[in-house]
């Protein structure tokens, strides 16, 4: 019987961490003080923590084959992932990612790496079928192909052979809009803002739970989050914590909800469990700095107070 596994699709960066006194405005010139780059890339922060629960994790992107791709892909190797589906990909550039830190807030520039089309190989698509899920963005979803297979139509095969698909779509992009890959999710994260712009784009909740979504939850940093179920909603209270920074804390949410989500099945449980991992993770400087074990973060669940909502 093989190991049970799960698959995570998407960036990894190395990430520029700039701290300044205030965000900029149009015209204006702040001096900001240069940070330590961390290792980053919302999907790869999510596998790297997910691998931190002792679970089987693969990573997977499209990517240069160069210093910077190797030095990063060495460092999930070394946190236990396995790398060995990367798709190379030469026109593809160094991947970076600037953040700018003020107080306990931060502002995320992601440039464009510019893949227009993923090829799926018979290799990859065989790994993609045996995991117990795929975790992707529509960003990096939108390009797949298998053969004649357009994106829709490789997730829309993956969940019919059983395997969840699951996506964090952030703070949703407009653009993305119209792509239809959202109808074939499973399990939906996204935060306030990309709630409001999922709504303004004419989205609706209710409509995908019908379809056959399972959960879309709603995060809202330290209020907590929503889990919207075939059964009502459900507001988590957040917990009360020093932060230190908020980079990465939504990795964190995601990854272990899935953690917790795979042997419970509970999606109400399963994010009691993130939002505690997430308020853990804020307490450090980085996206995978307050990686933590499940030991903890029930210790912390047992122990901490909640920020109670209204």
């Amino acid at each position: 019987m093989r190991e049970p596994y799960a698959v995570f699709f998407g960036d990894v960066a190395q990430d520029e961490f700039y701290a300044m006194p205030h965000f900029p405005a149009s015209g204006d010139k702040v001096y900001v003080e240069t940070l330590q780059p961390q290792f980053g890339g919302m999907v790869a922060n999510a596998a790297a923590i997910y691998a931190h629960y002792a679970r089987s994790t693969s990573f997977s992107s499209q990517l240069n084959s160069g210093a910077l791709t190797q030095k990063l892909l060495r460092q999930l190797r070394e946190l236990g992932l396995n790398t060995h589906h990367v798709i190379f990909d030469e026109d593809v550039p160094d991947s970076h990612c600037i953040i700018m830190l003020s107080g306990d807030q931060h502002i995320v520039l992601i440039p464009s790496l510019g893949i227009t089309r993923t090829e799926l190989t018979d290799a990859t698509w065989d790994h993609f079928r045996g995991a117990d899920f795929l975790f992707t963005t529509l960003t990096d979803s939108i390009p797949f192909r298998r053969g004649p297979l357009r994106a829709g139509d490789v997730l829309a095969e993956l969940r019919r052979q059983g395997v969840l698909v699951v996506m964090d779509i952030d703070v949703y992009n407009p653009e993305n809009h119209g792509s239809g890959l959202i109808a074939h999710c499973d399990i939906l994260f996204m935060n306030a803002i990309g709630r409001r712009r999922f709504v303004e784009t004419g989205n609706d909740i209710a409509a995908l739970l019908a379809a056959g979504a399972t959960a879309i939850v709603v995060t809202l940093d330290r209020g907590g989050c929503e889990v919207h179920t075939a059964t009502g909603v459900e507001l988590i209270d957040g917990h009360v914590v020093p932060v230190v920074d908020v980079t990465g804390a939504g990795d964190t949410f995601s990854s272990s909800f899935m953690f917790a989500y795979v042997s419970t099945r509970d999606a109400i449980e399963s994010a009691r469990f993130a939002n505690a991992a997430a308020a853990m993770s804020v307490g450090h400087v980085g996206a995978r700095g307050g990686m933590t074990t499940e030991h903890d973060v029930r210790a912390f669940l047992a122990h901490r107070p909640v920020l109670e909502n209204g």
